[in-house]
């Protein structure tokens, strides 16, 4: 498939054709006995991201619920519960409802990239890797848990994460184009992708660090966030050109998500680059066909804490 980087301007397309039999949506208080399968709210609140993150939140929920109790069990439940802006499932929804396939299935995908980055996250916390003893305000997953309790609930999250997409009652195209997903899923996870980025992170210091970050967040950051482009996208028919730009996009989103995080950490002081990131993935996503002012509602509110940020430095 055509990477991200190699994708000439103005080549965009998202046309795509929904299934013959799209799943019907859940009514919001509906319950299943399945806690993989999860209720959508209706189309009407579908730009507004509260309400989409609490519903992503309650699916996260249940689907934890699910695992039983336990040390592991709570220390996977604290670190996908205690806070976090859902941007990579917010996306994902978007997506498919800007290719009009979204569906009880788009949130499992969702979900499971949610969990694949709070896994990552635990581990990027270690006091071996990244060594921060905090995460969203509070005592990272291994402060609060000690770092044994903490590695096995990241691994327990990475195996949830791929499980849950094909588990319950589903018919055999369902099957099929989920699994295809959990291949890309545990793709990111290799050592070409999130595990090369931080392997990367963890080799570079100083100057030469901030010179790389660049390159860091390409491996370490774009990855989920083009699985969550993808993860939209499931259940729609698209062409291979959508799927190249359903790449770039998520390319742009992670590096400009990325900017902006690296501003917050103090890592990164030019914000005029960072305005110029976020213009260019804006300026991507209208070359797209589609409502894609679904999407410009997330790329916003990521730009828009970034200037609260700075306004506060002043």
């Amino acid at each position: 498939m055509t990477t991200a980087k190699h994708i000439a301007a103005g080549s965009l397309s998202m046309v795509a054709e929904p299934l013959e039999r799209p799943r019907e949506d859940f009514a919001p208080g509906s319950r299943a006995e399945n806690p993989s399968i999860i209720l959508m709210l209706p189309k009407s609140f579908s730009s507004d991201i509260e309400t989409d993150r609490i519903v992503i939140d309650a699916y996260l929920d249940r689907l934890l619920h699910g695992q039983g109790s336990g040390p592991v069990v709570d220390a996977m439940r604290y670190a996908v519960l205690s806070g976090g802006q859902r941007l990579r499932p917010l996306l994902a929804l978007r997506v498919a409802r800007m290719l009009e396939s979204e569906c009880a299935g788009t949130m499992r995908a969702a979900a499971a990239v949610e969990l694949l980055h709070c896994a990552s996250l635990i581990v990027d916390d270690l006091p071996c890797m990244d060594n921060s003893p905090v995460r969203r305000g509070q005592p990272a997953a291994h402060v609060a848990f000690g770092e044994s309790i903490a590695v096995l609930a990241a691994f327990a999250m990475v195996a949830l994460a791929a499980r849950s997409l094909v588990d319950g009652d589903l018919d055999d195209a369902e099957i099929l184009r989920l699994l295809r997903f959990q291949k890309k899923l545990l793709r990111t996870l290799d050592c070409s992708s999130l595990i090369a980025g931080q392997a990367l992170d963890l080799q570079l210091t100083g100057e030469v660090r901030l010179r790389e970050l660049p390159a860091i967040s390409e491996l370490k950051t774009v990855p989920l966030f083009q699985l969550a482009f993808h993860a939209g996208a499931i259940f729609a028919r698209v062409a291979p050109e959508t799927e190249a730009a359903l790449d770039l996009l998520g390319y742009e989103f992670g590096m400009a998500y990325q900017m902006a995080d690296d501003y917050l950490d103090g890592e990164e002081d030019n914000v005029e680059r960072i305005a110029g990131q976020f213009e260019r993935t804006r300026q991507v996503m209208r070359r797209c066909e589609g409502r894609t002012e679904i999407l410009e509602d997330v790329l916003e509110y990521m730009y828009g804490k970034t200037l609260e940020a700075d306004c506060s430095h002043r």
